[in-house]
């Protein structure tokens, strides 16, 4: 049994942790769920009564129609357990709130006397980096860079959502302890800054935990006298941040490789999330099922995870997209679980990017814009989001804003797929110039989706290329739908429309 007193003490050491991730009225819930159950006041935790003591609903509250105390308890869930993973994993007393329901449960933390792991065999969500201490010369201005750049760190890393970044910690050779348990991190970003009096020299490195292996190393020198310093730094931090944690960054590879084995069973969001970005390097249909088993699994094996909605609703538009169904098919479960994604994380870029999706297809524009804006807002440096919003951008309203959010993306991370270009060649048409444009085409390994298909058959007839683009075309899946119910189904800017038309139009291989 645990003590009132213990408990207390363990809420207080929760809500005042910085490893506790979360607003202030989420800290406020917990607060309120544990007061009320030591008070022996647990018929009032209910949703209806939460709504008006925490969350100030009156008396006409509908839980149907406002989520907000199941959203809130969803948010804690997941921030007493990255607490637990991290600073709470020694804690003396384990408070959680099981599913279905919001009495809270005090346990004592069995987690003190069991052998320390890493955190993703604990943990099939995020991987956790920590950022550790740099070390060098003690030089006034080598000591102010050491000190700054890992701030700028935390904060360009943290801007990406699938990565838990801890700081605070002394790793263990640096001073010969530990603030933090290392073996409750994946990864670790560290380094040095040396002073030789006329430059500073910066290197970086990631190393894995559990085999000390450095994963990724980077050195730049520093002219501190001619460099505006601040800038510096955050420069350096946001390439750092794009080259591990993006979508094709040094982390998710590494994790992916050791995530391969793990059974059906221990399928989690984060490795849904990672199918789908390697669904999204080629874009076939066998990678697509993978990526939509993955994302229906995590949506069942936690139906509070907004992320793991986001990608069955992006599911559904890619299946589209391949020509496997119809948006008729899709469109009212795509549309449940997008605006379930962005209602329980509405910070979360890819449940901020479906819902934008499903604006546009059920003909919202505004909010397709304002969404898309939030996007990219949320995370300037995810080059894969950003190069998604981009295409979309300049297929359904203006080329040249989306090729130009294209090239900011390719320039943040160049590895992006080639497919990424297609857009592009829609700037190339558009100011037409079709000869470059069929030129560029020719040298993309074009995804199966059939839009695409179409549109390289167009760009190549507009250059003259006859033969190209009947062998461009013949890639439609003429047998699943016909050229305009497929159009019908796409809200594709009428400039576009009339671009495909026109370019496809003599080939005559297509019903239209």
């Amino acid at each position: 049994m645990v003590e009132k007193v213990d408990i207390l003490e363990q809420v207080e050491r929760i809500t005042t942790s910085k490893d506790f991730q979360c607003s202030a009225r989420t800290k406020s819930l917990l607060k309120h769920l544990v007061q009320l159950e030591l008070e022996g006041r647990s018929d009032e935790l209910n949703g209806t009564a939460l709504a008006m003591d925490v969350f100030g609903r009156g008396a006409n509250f509908d839980p149907n129609n406002d989520p907000v105390v199941r959203t809130e308890a969803a948010k804690l869930r997941k921030a007493l357990h990255y607490y637990y993973l991290a600073e709470g994993n020694s804690d003396p007393v384990a408070i959680s709130i099981p599913k279905g329901q919001y009495r809270p449960l005090f346990e004592v933390n069995g987690k003190n006397d069991a052998p320390k792991d890493s955190s993703l065999s604990q943990s099939k969500d995020w991987p956790v980096l920590g950022i550790g201490t740099f070390t060098g010369s003690d030089t006034i201005r080598a000591k102010r860079f050491r000190e700054g750049f890992p701030e700028e760190l935390a904060l360009e890393l943290a801007r990406f959502a699938h990565i838990r970044v801890l700081t605070g910690f002394l790793d263990q050779g640096t001073s010969g302890h530990s603030e933090k348990p290392i073996a409750s991190y994946d990864y670790v970003l560290d380094g040095s800054v040396r002073d030789d009096q006329t430059s500073l020299r910066l290197i970086v490195q990631l190393r894995r935990i559990d085999d000390a292996s450095v994963l990724w190393a980077d050195r730049r020198d520093i002219n501190p006298d001619a460099t505006d310093s601040f800038k510096f730094q955050e420069e350096i931090a946001k390439q750092c941040a794009t080259k591990l944690v993006d979508a094709y960054g040094v982390v998710a590879t590494d994790t992916a490789s050791r995530l391969a084995g793990r059974t059906s069973a221990e399928n989690s969001v984060y490795q849904a999330l990672l199918a789908f970005h390697a669904h999204l390097r080629t874009s076939r249909s066998g990678s697509l099922k993978q990526m939509m088993d993955l994302a229906h699994s995590a949506t069942q094996n936690d139906h509070s995870n907004g992320l793991a909605h986001a990608l069955v609703a992006l599911g559904y538009v890619e299946e589209v997209a391949l020509g496997k169904k119809r948006l008729r098919e899709v469109l009212e479960p795509g549309q449940t679980h997008a605006e379930k994604a962005v209602s329980l994380e509405p910070q979360n870029q890819e449940a901020l990017f479906a819902a934008a999706i499903y604006a546009q297809l059920a003909g919202d524009s505004h909010r397709f814009n304002r969404l898309i804006d939030a996007v990219i807002k949320a995370n300037p440096n995810s080059a894969l989001l950003l190069v998604l919003a981009g295409g979309w951008f300049a297929l359904v309203s203006d080329v040249k804003l989306g090729a130009e959010m294209v090239r900011r993306a390719l320039e943040i991370n160049p590895f992006l797929p080639i497919w990424t270009n297609l857009t592009l060649c829609l700037e190339d048409v558009e100011n037409g110039d079709y000869s470059t444009a069929s030129e560029k085409v020719r040298r993309i390994d074009a995804r199966e989706y059939a839009a695409d298909w179409l549109l390289i058959a167009a760009i190549h007839d507009l250059a003259g290329e006859t033969e190209l683009a009947r062998d461009a075309l013949s890639n439609f899946p003429t047998k699943q739908f016909s050229l305009d119910e497929y159009l019908g189904d796409l809200p594709y800017a009428s400039s576009v429309v009339d671009m495909l038309r026109k370019g496809i139009g003599n080939l005559g291989s297509v019903e239209t």
